[in-house]
């Protein structure tokens, strides 16, 4: 406890000096964000069937698809907003006009306490409402906190950041977050000094804690049967390894000259050995806001020792939890946080660490003698490391802490230079759709080059294939939405896609598998956890949940977005986008009859498929999981391609 107390008394002075979040509020940009907070609630409301709402074609515009909603709340207010139902899954999307609240027939720019008072408090039976509320607002701050201190405000040539940034630094840089979630920046758990000093819009160099916990308390699992003390040897340093076990020797020793001597602890082992205990890290902000308190009589005993940093940098990824060392081609690193963001903590529960090494095997397994596999270059950024703190001896041994289940846990995850030639670069999914601070389109420079249609089909071609093949050829769903998809181009025209974060993203029924000698034997998931979430599970005999992940994840969560964009900001029909991606798919199934069955099976151009109600699970629980049957453009386009 003495070393992190040096370590916490540094941060604490650095913070006394700095302080840059208490920059003076930007009135004109905290207008802007809870606008922007206040159209993505209103509109999952909407979208969501949670309130009422009119609506009309707007009467002052000569676009015919331009509409007025209306949404009353008492007998003299009402809401007011413009927008569009869009051909992609019926999305509702409000346009750049802010919402109105009209009273009494005067209306003024509606405000988040506003719509919490108007709308929010008066659903009926939204037993969560509270907790819901309480995200908005957090939302709200954090964001405005980023639209006013990001470095990335200040960086000069901002059209040019394409051809300039890394996939690392793109990371930290696509500060927007989730386009339909309303909560898309909640951190519950992170105070201001937090956010800035953890959140990845803020460019902070991070130092992960690294703890020694006793062996019989960890479990670990690896994909190729690595020594994981080895492997940790290599990836943080040789030498800064040796030193973090001379300070673990130098404590043990220490320790049981003091209990020798002065007979502090009574049955004080003398004998232990710095070999009986393993690594792990921790993120520093899990270690100071959970960790000391979870893990108290565990570090009194010590059975956890903490060792501190090794030095070595560290930047968040977009997940916040997510981290990419400041070293080249070094894998990432995924920590457990007990942060709720965007409506889930962010823990890693034991059986998600021992998982991730055996989906990375299984997938990997599957493409490997598959021809078609390699011909559409599918390839996996593989979590090849998982270690856990193992929760279920600690509550052998009587001990009931609630934040020891998926506190400590830490999945390294393949670098993507791995699998990039040297004129490839990574660049995340999500950034397709992304407008720079300064309004410009950070694809710009791409879209003027190959033009808009090419290079949307051939995007459209590279992504969607890829999974389709894992589904009809594989009968596996993969949960790809735009933050797990890595977009390889070269000089900014689409290649390839690297799948990742899959080691809750897969589900399958186990009779449709094609390779039946390949089942693998997962960890099952506790009842603590299906109780927390009941969305997360991988085996299931519903096909057509089966299919619906994989709609609703790359379609729905990745595609709608991206189609909007582009008829939002270059004119091209929604209704062209969704052509091309039913034309992508009915020629992958015309080139491989044999995986007919499952084209059947799990029918993408189902007139309707099912999406997760993400507002509703947050208001009013998941007792009945509560999702929503939407139309299916693929089913409207191929229908129109028939005609």
């Amino acid at each position: 406890m003495k070393n992190h107390q040096i370590d916490q008394k540094n941060h604490n002075q650095k913070t006394d000096v700095t302080a840059p979040w208490q920059a003076p509020i930007d009135h004109k940009a905290m207008q802007r964000v809870e606008q922007r907070v206040i159209k993505q609630l209103l509109q999952a409301l909407l979208y969501e069937n949670i309130i009422e709402f009119d609506y009309e074609n707007a009467a002052s515009s000569d676009d015919d698809t331009l509409l007025d909603f209306t949404i009353k709340t008492a007998n003299h207010i009402h809401y007011q907003a413009q927008g569009y139902i869009h051909y992609s899954f019926d999305i509702i999307r409000f346009n750049d006009h802010n919402v109105q609240c009209v009273i009494d027939g005067k209306s003024h720019d509606a405000t988040l306490e506003n719509v919490i008072n108007d709308i929010l408090l008066k659903i009926e039976d939204a037993t969560l409402k509270d907790s819901f509320i309480k995200e908005l607002r957090h939302t709200l701050i954090n964001e405005t906190q980023a639209q006013r201190l990001s470095p990335h405000l200040s960086v000069p040539n901002m059209p040019a950041a394409i051809d300039r940034l890394t996939y690392e630094q793109l990371e930290s840089y696509l500060m927007a977050g989730h386009p339909y979630h309303p909560c898309f920046k909640s951190r519950i758990g992170f105070d201001l000094q937090d956010n800035y000093d953890y959140g990845p819009e803020f460019d902070q160099n991070i130092e992960v804690v690294w703890l020694a916990v006793k062996k019989d308390l960890l479990v670990s699992n690896t994909a190729a049967n690595i020594d994981v003390d080895e492997w940790i040897k290599d990836y943080v340093d040789m030498d800064k390894f040796a030193a973090l076990h001379d300070k673990l020797n130098h404590i043990l020793t220490t320790t049981s000259e003091q209990s020798e001597n002065e007979a502090i602890v009574a049955n004080a082992n003398t004998d232990v050995k710095a070999n009986a205990y393993g690594l792990i890290p921790a993120h520093p902000w899990q270690w100071q806001k959970t960790l000391i308190l979870a893990l108290q009589p565990l570090i009194k005993t010590q059975d956890v020792i903490y060792l501190g940093s090794t030095g070595n940098q560290y930047r968040a990824q977009q997940s916040i939890r997510s981290l990419s060392m400041l070293q080249e081609d070094k894998a990432y690193l995924k920590l457990s946080m007990h942060l709720m963001n965007t409506s889930s903590t962010r823990i890693l529960g034991k059986h998600t660490v021992m998982n991730a090494a055996i989906v990375t095997k299984w997938l990997n397994q599957l493409v490997a003698e598959d021809a078609t596999a390699h011909a559409l270059s599918i390839a996996f950024l593989g979590e090849t490391v998982g270690v856990s703190l193992d929760h279920e001896v600690l509550q052998q041994r009587g001990y009931q802490h609630p934040h020891i289940y998926g506190g400590l846990g830490a999945i390294w995850r393949e670098n993507v230079s791995q699998y990039l030639s040297s004129n490839q670069t990574a660049f995340p999914l999500n950034g397709v759709s992304y407008v720079n601070m300064d309004g410009s389109i950070l694809i710009d420079p791409w879209i003027k080059k190959y033009g808009i249609e090419a290079w949307t089909a051939q995007l459209i071609k590279v992504t969607v294939a890829p999974i389709l093949h894992i589904l009809f050829g594989h009968g596996v769903a993969l949960e790809c939405h735009a933050q797990n998809i890595v977009l390889v181009h070269e000089a900014g025209f689409p290649i390839k896609v690297l799948l990742k974060d899959l080691h809750d993203g897969v589900r399958y029924s186990p009779k449709h598998l094609a390779r039946q000698d390949l089942i693998p034997n997962f960890h099952s998931l506790p009842a603590v956890h299906a109780a927390l979430n009941r969305g997360s599970f991988i085996e299931t005999e519903d096909t057509d949940g089966i299919r619906d992940m994989t709609v609703a994840c790359l379609f729905f969560v990745a595609f709608a977005d991206i189609a909007i964009f582009m008829q939002t900001h270059y004119h091209y029909p929604e209704t062209e986008f969704w052509q091309q991606v039913s034309d992508c798919v009915t020629e992958y199934q015309s080139c491989h009859p044999e995986h007919e069955a499952r084209f059947e099976l799990f029918d993408v151009f189902a007139p309707q498929t099912r999406i997760e109600s993400l507002a509703k699970r947050r208001l009013f629980g998941d007792q009945v999981f509560p999702i929503k049957y939407i139309n299916n453009p693929l089913a409207k386009s191929r229908a129109h391609a028939s005609c």
